[in-house]
């Protein structure tokens, strides 16, 4: 009786012996399985024009986006899962070899995700051209080119900015409310502003204003002769200058402030920059008006405050545009994770609604939300929310020129 017993009890522990055996290479699998997903490091290129045309905007765009990545970097839980490494390359903005060639040295070194570029043709050689095939994500925080609306990227190439056909609806709204009944429009040859001149007077139409004129110049000449007749002749309250800086928009401004014709300038986002001020005395732009893409209501405040204890300017273009870039590669490759699915689609999962709101500041805490099993709703400092072109329908803020400083004056 008592061997049969101990038998019994042998067999039992046999059988526990088996079951913890299971159960401890069970467990071993799913923690290499979980080890397996953790110290991933995530390259990032901060791929924009560090030389060029736009390089007076650059610092400010890449120092906030990198202020996104700093919210991460000293937290030991999120590190262990994943860690970011920000690498800088210039695409000059104006020099597509160059561009291409920045493009594929950062794929070269393995990068996993792109903020850039700026510059509408380079943004698009190099997507298609580069990103694209090697299935890179690319989130540009300024180029608004309508053409990149509808690109065959397979959810690889977002924008925090939204396209300028936007900005031309914006444009002609602040153009009514300025009281201005009928304008000239000198608009750059480039097609998106082609584009962007002929919606924006569509517009204008919409809003009763008439236009006595809408020519285009050209940035490569530096006669502007026949152009200038051609305004002059059309005259009107006010000159859109539908270009920018460097397409030969402050080559028109300066033509007809030499010869006193208009004294009031409509400009779009391309010319709102410092340069505008440092070109042309202040005086001589006080009349004049236009836009440039800012902040929420609900995120700005958060945003500013962050940019100005970390020394960055908030107001400067397309800084609010970087942060958000960078906040969303973070918050997709920690929802990876987190989630079943390993798409572009998480793209929208993080950014769009419905979903926990969050704000500029708030992605260790977005990162928990998403570690709960929780959904986001990432709205950003501008207000983040992608369409299926993966562009965002964005805010505006509507600048005047006074005491030789651009002013935001209104939110859109």
């Amino acid at each position: 009786m008592i061997p049969s017993l101990i038998l019994i009890i042998i067999k039992k522990i046999k059988i526990l012996l088996i079951q913890s055996t299971f159960l401890f290479i069970f467990f071993l699998l799913l923690k290499t399985s979980v080890f397996a997903q953790q110290n991933k490091e995530v390259k990032v290129g901060i791929l924009l024009g560090f030389t060029g045309n736009v390089e007076s905007l650059t610092p400010s765009m890449a120092d906030s986006a990198e202020l996104a990545f700093n919210e991460v970097a000293n937290e030991i839980d999120l590190t262990n899962e994943i860690s970011f490494k920000i690498q800088r390359a210039d695409t000059t903005c104006n020099n597509t070899n160059k561009a291409k060639n920045a493009a594929k040295k950062l794929i070269e070194e393995g990068v996993d995700a792109i903020i850039g570029a700026a510059c509408p043709e380079i943004t698009k050689k190099i997507a298609e051209e580069i990103f694209i095939p090697k299935k890179v994500l690319m989130i540009s925080p300024a180029d608004s080119s309508n053409e990149l609306t509808g690109l065959k990227d397979n959810n690889y190439v977002f924008r925090t900015t939204p396209p300028k056909i936007r900005g031309s609806q914006i444009l002609a709204d602040i153009t009514k409310d300025r009281g201005i009944r009928n304008l000239a429009i000198s608009y750059s040859s480039d097609r998106d502003y082609k584009k962007f001149a002929e919606n924006y007077d569509k517009a204008l139409k919409k809003n009763n204003i008439k236009t006595s004129v809408m020519v285009p110049h050209n940035q490569s000449t530096n006669d502007y002769s026949k152009h200038i007749s051609t305004l002059t002749a059309a005259g009107g309250d006010a000159l859109a200058v539908i270009s920018d800086i460097n397409s030969g928009g402050d080559k028109v401004i300066k033509s007809m402030l030499d010869i006193g014709m208009f004294n009031t300038f409509i400009l779009p986002d391309g010319m709102i920059e410092e340069d505008i001020i440092n070109n042309f005395k202040e005086k001589n732009l006080k009349k004049s008006f236009g836009y440039m893409p800012g902040l929420s209501n609900l995120g700005s405040k958060k945003f500013v405050d962050l940019a100005q204890k970390s020394g960055i300017d908030p107001d400067s273009p397309y800084t609010s545009e970087s942060y958000d870039a960078a906040a969303i590669i973070i918050l997709y490759n920690y929802a990876k994770i987190y989630s079943e699915s390993n798409t572009n689609n998480i793209i929208y999962d993080v950014s769009n609604k419905p979903g926990i709101k969050i704000y500029p500041g708030e992605i260790k805490k977005a990162i928990k939300i998403l570690r709960d099993g929780k959904k986001i709703n990432y709205e950003g400092a501008t207000g983040v929310e992608f369409d299926e072109f993966g562009d965002t329908f964005g805010s505006f803020v509507e600048v005047d020129f006074k005491k030789g400083k651009l002013k935001g004056k209104k939110l859109r």
